[in-house]
This record gives structure tokens, sequence and C-alpha cells, in this order.
């Protein structure tokens, strides 16, 4: 049967992560996966998970010769690279804005890889909690929202490892909404989440229901960045997507069988 080689920063796959759920349910399908930091010398297909914002590609492993490597070509997801809401000093913005850290996922995933904080850093962090901008720190896992450009601190426009955005919620009543796509290969699938918190994510979701299609835009964005597997944020303006956020090692909460996911894990046939 064929196989499967995925090259992770571990030695093995964390339940979280959606390859997780994917990579059962080919076993289940018959298919050979194995999950390494080098891929399987006699693989038919690759697949790089590495979960950092950006990869040196001098450090990654090298595919047997002539076999595919889905996302092989995303190397940099830092939200300086795709973001078009970005806010910089003097521009003419005058709605609010929201500060966020420039690396994927708050930067957990690098922080994970070097430790724990040193004493300074936690207590600041502990502090952040309650007045971030003193702290010179971002609130642990959420990213503040500021009525104009103003009340921006700054010492958050002297740090590349931030960025400030323009705050373009999509609104429905009283929620906040955030659009969502996870794709494999050929298949995929959208959801929207509410909330009435303005910032959207999985921890402050009140409901959700699925879409039926994937904007252009995002599909374009999706083509130009490289993206053979992933999952893309996004909101809609006057019928027009603008995305949020791009993950190459999304997690995944939910049924790990649904007939959702089932239908991304076969678009991996269209690979073999």
């Amino acid at each position: 049967m064929p196989l499967i080689s995925i090259s992770n920063l571990g030695s093995d796959l964390a339940d979280m992560y959606v390859l997780s759920t994917l990579r059962d349910i080919w076993r289940d399908m018959g298919l050979q996966v194995e999950v390494g930091k080098e891929y399987a010398k006699d693989a038919d297909l690759c697949i790089l998970h590495h979960d950092l914002t950006r990869l040196d590609p001098s450090a990654l492993p090298e595919a047997p010769k002539g076999v595919p490597v889905l996302n092989a070509r995303v190397l940099d997801i830092s939200k300086r690279s795709y973001s078009s809401l970005r806010v910089l000093p003097g521009d003419a913005w005058d709605g609010p804005v929201i500060v966020k850290t420039d690396l994927n996922a708050f930067g957990r995933p690098e922080q994970n890889r070097t430790g724990r904080l040193p004493l300074l850093q936690r207590g600041r962090r502990r502090l952040a909690k309650t007045d971030w901008r003193l702290a010179r720190m971002l609130p642990k896992q959420t990213y503040p929202v500021l009525n104009s450009v103003k009340q921006v601190p700054g010492w958050v426009w002297e740090r590349d490892d931030l960025l400030v955005e323009r705050f373009m919620p999509e609104r429905e009543g009283k929620y906040y909404c955030q659009r969502g796509c996870l794709f494999f290969g050929e298949a995929s699938y959208g959801y929207r989440i509410y909330s009435t918190h303005p910032t959207v994510k999985t921890g402050t979701m009140e409901k959700y229901d699925y879409l039926d299609k994937i904007p252009p835009e995002i599909e374009a964005q999706r083509r130009e960045m490289g993206f053979d597997f992933g999952k893309f944020d996004y909101v809609e303006h006057d019928g027009r997507a603008i995305l949020l956020d791009a993950n190459k090692t999304p997690t995944f909460r939910g049924d790990r069988k649904s007939e959702r996911i089932t239908r991304l894990a076969k678009a991996v046939e269209g690979y073999l």
C-alpha cells in the first residue's frame, strides 16, 4: 500500500492537530503512515508539518527524488507576509485597530521550543493580565482592540514581533463573526463562528454554522501562498473576503470521524 511520510518536529503528532485526525483515517483506509523528523526513503507522498511560523529551507528534510511534498512552499506564515489590513504610523485610518503578534498562534510554538520564560518575563506576563500597556506585553492568548491608532502605545510600533491592523469585524446582530475554511488538496469545507467577544475564536465561540462555498479571494490566496493543506480565517465585507490568519498546522476540536473530516482525508487519493 502507498506510504505517506509526515515530517514533524516531534516524534509523533499530538492529538490536537488536524493532521493527527487525518493520519488515523488514512490508516483506517489501509494506507501506511509514518511520522518522524525525516522523510521515509520509500515514501510515496511527503507532508511538511513543522509548527513554526518561519522555516529555514536549509534545515528541512530532503524528500525522496520525484516524490511530492505537500506544503513544501509554505515557509513563512508571519502576518506581515500577507496582511492587507496592516496600519503604520501616520496612516490615515481613523477607525478601531487591533494589536497582534506577527508570529502564528500568539508565538506559542516558538516559545515552547525555547523553554520557560525568564523570571522577569513571567512577572510581566502576570502584569499584562491587568495592564498590558504597562507590562509592555500583550495579554496571554488575546489581541487588544483599541478605539483608534492614537491609543496604540509607542513601544508597539518599535517592535518587529507585533503589528497593528485595522479592526474590521464582521457583525450580525449582537455577534462578532469570523469565517474559516479547512482544506486538503481539492477538498475543503467552510464555517462561521459567532461570539459576543470582539476577538472571535473557538474559546469565545457561542454558536457556529457551516458554509457551502469558499470565496474566490481565499482560494486565490491559498494558491498564491502555496498551501496544499491548512486553515484560513477571514471576514467578509461588502461581498469581499479579507484574510485574517493562515495556518499550515491547524488544530481541531470535534468529531474525528465526521463526514467533513473524512472527505478531507479521502482527498489524499489525488496525490497517490
